[in-house]
């Protein structure tokens, strides 16, 4: 096991996933699948497990102001996901890996195409202020358990989902919604998809999770500042092309299993 590289995988994605609010699994799975050849669900498992860990804590922080506001929809998003991943990972040991893999392709496909979508909406409105929806309970219990559910099927995080999903549906601004979704991600949120993958299934590999979670917590901070000085736009349309680009290749790929 190259523990090296599974830290320089994981550095370079948090720094991604702090500056971008997201946890950026889609990248560490398909790193863990191309280049350490590890099965569908393992690298799904591993990086769930990774999860676990208070991986987002150092962006928690510095966004306190905004966890403190938004504390209530982030709660319920938090609970909605546990319970609902867990179905989401029992979903996917219905399929094989291969299966697994197209699936876990077309999944990141459309989130990247979402992304692309979402940067070239917010360009066109430019600085327009648009008016905040409320966070009611009954829309963060939907937005918790449907990242949940895909979030075990696929084994990736809140933030590509829910990024999206405040800023276009809910006009919540993009700083706070970034905010939120790492909040979303310091609990142990998929702990449901984790008893399914590990308990049930043995397909975690627990000392790569725990390496990536702590290289995970020291660049995700570092990012999330970073986040406080650029705009982000060019990163948008950047990871929508490589959310892409990482399914069709998934996908081919899993056609040669």
């Amino acid at each position: 096991m190259d523990y090296g590289w599974v830290a320089l995988i994981a550095l370079a994605v948090g720094l991604v996933g702090g500056y971008a609010g997201i946890a950026g699994a889609p990248f560490i799975i398909f790193a863990l699948l191309t280049f350490l050849d590890y099965s569908q669900h393992s690298a799904q498992g591993t990086v769930l497990a990774m999860m676990i860990g208070p991986m987002t804590l150092l962006p928690v922080i510095y966004g306190r102001d905004i966890v403190k506001r938004r504390w209530q929809a982030i709660l319920i998003a938090i609970i909605t996901y546990m319970v609902f991943s867990f179905a989401g990972a029992s979903i996917a040991y219905l399929f094989n890996s291969q299966i697994l893999r197209m699936i876990f392709g077309a999944m990141i496909i459309v989130v990247g195409i979402i992304y692309i979508v979402f940067s070239i909406r917010n360009h066109s409105s430019g600085n327009k202020k648009t008016q905040e929806k409320a966070l009611t309970p009954a829309s963060m219990i939907l937005a918790g358990s449907v990242m949940g559910f895909v979030g075990g099927i696929v084994g990736i995080g809140a933030g590509i989902l829910l990024i999206p999903y405040l800023t276009i549906v809910k006009k919540i601004e993009q700083k706070e919604a970034q905010t939120m979704s790492l909040a979303i991600l310091l609990p142990p949120v998929s702990l449901g998809a984790v008893l399914r993958y590990g308990l049930m299934a043995n397909d975690i590999i627990w000392s790569v999770a725990g390496i990536m979670l702590v290289a995970y917590i020291l660049s995700s901070g570092f990012g999330y500042k970073l986040n406080t000085r650029h705009h982000n736009t060019i990163l948008r349309n950047v990871l929508g092309i490589l959310l892409i680009s990482t399914g069709i290749v998934n996908i081919i790929m899993s056609t040669r299993i």
